[in-house]
């Protein structure tokens, strides 16, 4: 017979790797005609092939159970009809426990299935029936699933979903057993093969290495990416893993690797996100402070009585001054010594780890256990000792490190407060529109806002395609576009503008104003009038969204510098307890003039101080946290810098190249020109319709020829007639049709320009044409004639301005030729901040290029204008060639291709790789963007923006280029000072502490003191990124000097020499500016 399916479910399970595997090896190879198994530990479910005709399900349960697992039959159901978990979900779950013989069930409604255990002396066949009938009956369709492995496999994408066990049914007030081990909370989303996990007890950097080690070792990972300050992990996933036992995997490796671990929620609610961090580092603080406030309770009372200050029963031989001592020790060394005790041996067992924890144990324990014997010594002859028991070394020892770990948790906490402010920006409810008319339908635009009928929502059930009402002073709940604006005049709602303030994103301090058809930003304030805004993005995909996982995204790219801390960091702790040993060594061989015992202490003593201040804590911080802050600042100045390597490469760029629509231009064609060669008597100003100026009359007919075009050259002529002679929000009558102005015979040559006919009574009829010049002055006939130069010289002097030059001719009736009557001139304007953005860029040794897909006229032009060679301008040049130009750019020398425009300031090196950024505005230029060092993308509204570049600038300012070059070299400045205050303590205190000085200072740093140096070594890294919050944005000058401010940590930089990492390797933001101001 065929083979049939049993299915279990399994209860004791507590991991996949060993519990999962054990339980399908055993079905696999212990039940007759086995012919395959598998164990899930996710849905507490296992299944097993058979083809044996025994009563399977009870040899099937007996296997299990002879493996120490408790088993029962299970039944999986299809169930369609399920709308949510919360109420369906429930609904059927409790259908199925009301069926007699289930033991437990549960609904998955993301996967439309059910999953049913009975009790072991059901009649599985018997029970088929009810089980179906009990959904039905509750208004849903159920069908059994005889083989859930065979239904997976059918249904892939259900298998990244979410994963419910039998305990976790919604309606279950107990919590599962991995709910408590694990507080899995796993994300919904399927296309994310990312997981994030909250990973506890870490302290350096070795610990991040012993994690990322674990999480890379599990099957179906492919990265691993360990953030030492924010104390999570970033685990990349496979495409073809199970996601859910993968999940399981990671938390069971780093759990057995000695550390606490939760996956963090995905949730589309940023600020449910906020708070879940928020309370996350707040017990964590909490946990450090009580640790240290009972290590503090019970060290100062030791320490007065160590120091002799109060005396208890001093003739007894051990004095009640030591008894008391001993006793308090051995709590601080067992209660708060415990869970450096539990990290220390963890880390060894599980691969052999030495990090701060081990150098932490070894020296408490060897100065506990030096003073115990000691205490023992004087307890069992009744005499006093030569030496003396130091067990407050050890217990201030331990004191000092937990207020370190405190003050460390504290600050670093602080290192991600401009994520979490822009997290909390999000609303968390919305009020939604109920039966709003469809835009097509009705227009929307004058709708009464303040009589439509809302409810009041959860931000996370706002979806794409809702309306919702935005008051004034109420912050936008999703992105979308406008749809009407309300504003009282008169007792009437007029369509105005809105102002919306968009400061949180893009630093800008003045309202943006908003029309009707605008975009808005989720989580943007508007200002003064009531909006309805339809939303077209919800949740993780809105704006906010973005920027925040671009900033989070940022801690997974280390720079390369980081690299060289974490290498260091894992011999580090190795070479400490080989440096402990030798001093150890040579004060026992070579102290002099001193006893035996006195010689053994003072060796201890300062073996214990140099494994304690050598600690590398700091190492692990110096980088990541500066990263955390200076990227959470770039996002609050609207400037998203994507990860340490980004910042690392960014200082190091020589050369520049910009796109130039868009990027340089403000991408919007305008009518900057209009020559007319007509005289004032001219019959065509003759019985103009009342709205057209006699002066204008070219322009009239210009726009009755562009209106119905949608060329952008079309839209530029259409939008000078508008503010020409409409009033405001009248856009009815543009071309005087109210007057009897007919517009006929309209059409469109590509490339050539468009024709109509235009005609009104007591003005006359004509054929206009708008276009190049060889279409305006095209002849009726092929007839020899004279030619026209009428505009020529015009239109030559427009495009050497690096303007469009466009003809207007008409063809009066009777006539045999057409006439040119104007030229317009229609330019792309460049942005204000052009010039001032190249000079700024050249005067810090930037080679700045321009490359276009314009003609070499134009180019030119746009280049000269802002400061930029000739020689430095590409022309017609297509998105291909724009990432040539790139490649060809890097692999230039100083002595080759890209440098011979260079400023004085430069400082080349000759045969020095060309470093290149790119600036473009991310439509067309993808390609360039991804092949540059540091792409950066200018205005991040566009989606391809945010995906291919290095740097995303919120806004569209050019100065945002020189802020982010600016604030990527004050960043990797203060990296680097993190690593010379890590390492300044262990640098000036191990000598110290090893009595290398003794001779000449008469000093030696005594165990207590090292571990608050190296407390405060952590401490100070993590104080030196904090103050990256202070940073203030340069002012760049017309000229292109900037106007910076100078703390005093840019002037400890400035004396130590980390002033020269700066913008192509120069002083931007660390010296004072042209003028010799400094702010």
């Amino acid at each position: 017979m065929s083979p049939r399916t049993i299915h279990l479910a399994v209860d004791g399970m507590m991991c996949q790797r060993n519990c999962g595997s054990t339980v399908a090896t055993a079905l696999s190879t212990k039940v007759e005609g086995a012919a395959g198994a598998k164990a899930d530990f996710g849905t507490k479910t296992a299944w097993v092939r058979t083809s044996s005709t025994n009563d399977e399900y009870q040899n099937a349960i007996a296997v299990v159970e002879a493996v120490g697992f408790e088993a029962r039959p299970a039944v999986h159901l299809q169930v369609t009809g399920m709308m949510c978990q919360k109420n369906c979900g429930t609904t059927v779950a409790n259908a199925l426990k009301g069926v007699e013989g289930v033991h437990d069930a549960t609904a998955i409604f993301s996967e439309s299935r059910a999953i049913v255990a009975l009790r072991q002396d059901s009649n599985v066949a018997h029970k088929l029936p009810q089980l179906v009938d009990a959904v039905e009956a509750v208004g849903f369709n159920a069908t059994v699933i005889p083989d859930i492995q065979t239904y997976l496999d059918k249904n892939e994408g259900l298998s990244s979903r979410p994963t419910t066990s039998l305990h976790d049914a919604p309606d279950d007030s107990s919590t599962s057993l991995l709910q408590e081990m694990v507080h899995l909370r796993i994300p919904k989303s399927q296309a994310d093969r990312t997981i994030v996990l909250g990973v506890g007890g870490m302290s350096c950097a070795v610990c991040t290495g012993r994690v990322e080690s674990c999480l890379k070792g599990t099957s179906g990972v492919v990265d691993a990416t360990v953030i030492l300050s924010t104390q999570r992990a970033l685990v990349e996933l496979s495409h073809d893993a199970r996601r859910d036992i993968i999940v399981l995997d990671c938390c069971d490796a780093v759990q057995r690797a000695g550390y606490t671990c939760i996956v963090v929620e995905q949730s589309p609610d940023l600020r449910k996100d906020a708070e879940q961090l928020e309370q996350a580092r707040q017990d964590e603080e909490a946990y450090w402070f009580r640790l240290f406030i009972f290590s503090a309770i019970l060290t100062i009372p030791m320490v007065v009585l160590a120091t002799g200050l109060v005396m208890i029963a001093p003739s007894e031989v051990p004095s009640g001054n030591l008894w008391i001592v001993c006793i308090s020790s051995t709590i601080v060394q067992l209660v708060v010594g415990k869970r450096y005790y539990i990290a220390a041996w963890k880390g060894w067992a599980h691969g052999g780890i030495l990090g701060m924890d081990f150098l932490v144990v070894l020296g408490t324990t060897a100065s506990y256990v030096y003073s115990i014997v000691l205490f023992m010594e004087q307890l069992l002859t009744d005499e006093m000792t030569d030496l003396k028991p130091s067990f407050m070394a050890g217990a201030m020892l331990l004191t000092f490190v937990t207020l370190g770990k405190y003050l460390e948790s504290y600050a670093r906490g602080k290192t991600a407060d401009a994520v979490h402010k822009l997290m909390e920006l999000q609303p968390s409810c919305a009020s939604r529109v109920i039966g709003f008319p469809r835009e097509e339908e009705t227009d929307t635009a004058h709708c009464d806002i303040s009589a439509l009928t809302t409810e009041e929502v959860l931000i996370s059930d706002i979806q794409p395609g809702d309306y919702v009402r935005v008051l004034p002073g109420g912050s936008i709940p999703a992105d979308g576009v406008l749809v009407a604006i309300s504003s009282k005049s008169s007792g009437s709602y007029t369509v105005q503008e809105a102002f919306i303030d968009e400061s949180a994103f893009s630093g800008e301090p003045f309202p943006v104003a908003k029309r009707i058809g605008d975009s808005v930003h989720g989580s943007t304030v508007n200002q003064l009038s009531a909006l309805v805004v339809r939303v077209t993005a919800s949740g993780s995909d809105t704006f906010l969204s973005k920027i925040v996982r671009l900033v989070e995204d940022a801690q997974r790219h280390k720079a390369p510098i980081q690299a060289y801390a974490d290498t260091l960091a894992c011999v580090f702790v190795p070479a400490v307890v080989g440096v402990a040993t030798m001093t150890f060594m040579g004060w026992m061989l070579f102290g002099q003039s001193i006893t035996i015992g006195e010689r053994f202490n003072i060796a201890l003593m300062s073996s214990i101080a140099v494994i304690v201040v050598a600690c590398p804590c700091a190492l692990g911080l110096a980088t990541p946290t500066a990263v955390m802050v200076g990227t959470g600042v770039g996002a609050t100045q609207g400037v998203l810098i994507k990860g340490g390597a980004v910042l690392e490469h960014m200082h190091t760029i020589n050369t520049v190249i910009f796109d130039k629509t868009g990027t340089l231009t403000c991408g919007k064609a305008k009518l900057s020109d209009r020559i007319e060669y007509l005289e004032k008597d001219e019959i065509l100003k003759q019985n103009l319709p009342s709205l057209i100026p006699a002066d204008k009359v070219a322009l009239w007919l210009a726009v009755c020829a562009e209106a119905q075009s949608e060329h952008p050259l079309a839209q530029a002529i259409v939008n000078a007639a508008k503010e020409a002679w409409l009033k405001d929000g009248d856009e009815t009558d543009l071309t005087g049709a109210n007057e009897g102005v007919r517009v006929d015979d309209f059409c469109v040559q590509p490339g050539r320009g468009v024709e109509c006919s235009v005609s009104k009574p007591e003005w006359g009829h004509r054929i206009v044409r708008v276009g190049s010049k060889e279409w305006s002055k095209e002849p009726l006939d092929s007839a020899p004639r004279k030619e026209d130069c009428t505009g020529d010289k015009d239109a030559d002097f427009l495009r050497h301005q690096g303007k469009i030059a466009i003809y207007l001719s008409v063809l009066d009736e009777g006539s045999t030729s057409r006439r040119v009557i104007a030229v317009f001139g229609v330019v792309d304007p460049l942005k204000p901040e052009a010039f001032s953005t190249v000079a700024a860029l050249q005067k810090h040794g930037i080679d700045v290029w321009m490359c276009t897909g314009d003609d070499i006229v134009t180019a030119l032009a746009v280049g000269r204008s802002i400061g930029i060679p000739d020689c430095n301008i590409c022309a017609g040049v297509t998105p291909e060639g724009k990432a040539d130009l790139v490649t060809r750019l890097q692999r230039a020398t100083d002595s080759g291709l890209q440098l011979h425009s260079r400023s004085k300031n430069t400082k080349s090196k000759k045969n020095q790789r060309g470093n290149v950024a790119m600036v473009a505005d991310g439509v067309n230029d993808s390609i360039a963007l991804a092949r540059a060092d540091v792409g950066i993308a200018i205005g991040a509204g566009r989606e391809i923006a945010l995906e291919a570049a290095d740097v995303v600038l919120v806004r569209s300012n050019l100065h945002d280029v020189v802020v982010a070059f600016h604030l990527s070299s004050v960043v990797f400045r203060r990296i680097l000072l993190n690593f010379v205050l890590a390492l300044c303590y262990n640098i000036v205190a191990v000598p110290f502490a090893a009595g290398l000085f003794d001779p000449m200072t008469d000093f030696h740093l005594p165990p207590a003191l090292a571990g608050f140096m190296m407390a405060c070594s952590s401490v100070s890294v993590v104080t030196s990124s904090l103050l990256l919050r202070r940073y203030q944005r340069p002012i760049v000058r017309e000229d292109g000097s900037l106007k910076v401010t100078k703390g005093w940590l840019e002037v400890l930089t400035h004396g130590i020499g980390l002033h020269r990492i700066g913008i192509g390797q120069g002083y931007v933001g660390c010296e004072a500016d042209d003028s010799g101001e400094v702010v």
